[in-house]
């Protein structure tokens, strides 16, 4: 009787804890079994643009003379990045400026001459009055010369034709021979074809002089524009709205050749994505299409938020890259974010800058949390049971 009463103050409190167990763990494995939780795939990245970098390159051997830009600055198409000492290319212009100028007042001149119009210079001619008072004086003269010799020629033919004149009535009385007045009228008529003949020399000559300064003007204008595009070349523009990204040449003074690349400007008006380098092993549960939890490493998430993207692209087969440790081998996996959609907590806009660092969680699917605590008995059971 007595060991029957001592045993009943033992049970009791077994049978309180196995109660209480179940009691806790009834509802906890029902709960397990109910609740899901996502499976992430983790990874970092870093906002890079669906375009491709642009390399600004000397076109020409040059000096630099100023850089206008610093890295991470917004620049607009057409802004100055750098400039090249320009006094070698400026001078070279400037002397090719001057010839093009010199043909086009010859040619000024010698059309007045061929085309009997009044001389007339372009716009360009006007910077060098020099020019204009040459060929002023040259047109003067030549003009002078060309009409001092047919005054002679016409006053010599007016004299043959007045001695024709005189003479023929002594043809009828014999006192001259027809064959005198044959001769008058042949030198009246070689002394018409000299005037005829100068004539037209002269506009033959200054014809064949403008067909020459022509084909000369269009050689010199071809050289002029390129000087032109040369000594434009000593300002270096940039190309597209952009973000200098890398500033390679930044010595005032340094020597750049053609080719050399100078700085590299990320556009701006393109769309920026989050780019990620995977790890083989989890590749085959990325999908695209998938959604993914973007943490900006220059934005505080705790302040600001978790942004959302979406798998756009998974390279269709491994990358190598070498680091200290050796080749490693990753998949390349792009995420898409909607920069409409990237407001703060406090309704501040949030810029994507290409360069800019994340943190990207990658929700591949999701497991209940029954699965990943039985994982561990299931898998040990199974290895149990394969083993010899």
């Amino acid at each position: 009787m007595k060991n029957t009463n001592t045993k009943k103050p033992i049970e009791a409190p077994i049978l309180i804890i196995i109660g209480s167990f179940f009691l806790l763990i009834i509802p906890f494995l029902v709960w397990a079994s109910l609740t899901s939780i996502d499976q992430i795939s983790h990874a970092r990245g870093n906002v890079i643009t669906t375009a491709k970098t642009q390399e600004i390159q000397s076109a020409l051997d040059g000096i630099v003379k100023d850089i206008k830009v610093r890295e991470g600055k917004e620049v607009k198409e057409n802004d100055i990045l750098i400039e090249l000492e320009d006094s070698q290319y400026k001078a070279a212009y400037e002397s090719s400026y001057s010839k093009v100028a010199a043909l086009k007042a010859t040619l000024a001149r010698l059309k007045a001459e061929v085309y009997g119009q009044d001389l007339v210079f372009p716009e360009m001619v006007k910077k060098y009055p020099e020019l204009i008072q040459t060929q002023k004086e040259l047109f003067r003269r030549r003009q002078k010369a060309q009409n001092d010799e047919k005054s002679a020629l016409t006053e010599s033919l007016l004299l043959s034709k007045e001695e024709l004149r005189l003479i023929k009535p002594l043809l009828k009385t014999g006192d001259v021979g027809s064959s005198e007045i044959i001769r008058i009228k042949r030198q009246i008529a070689d002394k018409e074809g000299e005037i005829i003949n100068k004539q037209n020399k002269y506009f033959q000559d200054s014809q064949a002089e403008m067909t020459k300064s022509e084909e000369e003007l269009y050689s010199k204008e071809q050289e002029l524009e390129d000087k032109k595009i040369n000594l434009e070349r000593t300002t270096i523009k940039a190309t597209m709205d952009a973000i200098v990204k890398n500033i390679i040449i930044t010595t005032r003074g340094a020597k750049v050749r053609p080719g050399d690349v100078i700085l590299q400007l990320v556009p701006m008006q393109d769309k920026l994505i989050i780019e990620t380098k995977l790890e083989p092993s989890e590749i085959s549960f990325v999908k695209i299409g998938q959604k993914a939890a973007v943490k900006l490493d220059a934005y505080d998430y705790s302040i600001y938020g978790i942004f959302d993207g979406v798998v756009n692209y998974i390279s269709p087969d491994t990358l190598v890259e070498k680091t200290n440790e050796g080749e490693k081998y990753y998949f390349r996996v792009q995420i898409a974010v909607d920069q409409k959609e990237l407001i703060s907590k406090h309704g501040k806009k949030i810029e994507l800058t290409p360069g800019m660092t994340a943190q990207v969680d990658i929700v591949t699917g999701n497991r209940k949390v029954i699965t990943y605590l039985t994982k561990p008995l299931i898998k040990t059971i199974s290895q149990s049971f394969t083993e010899r």
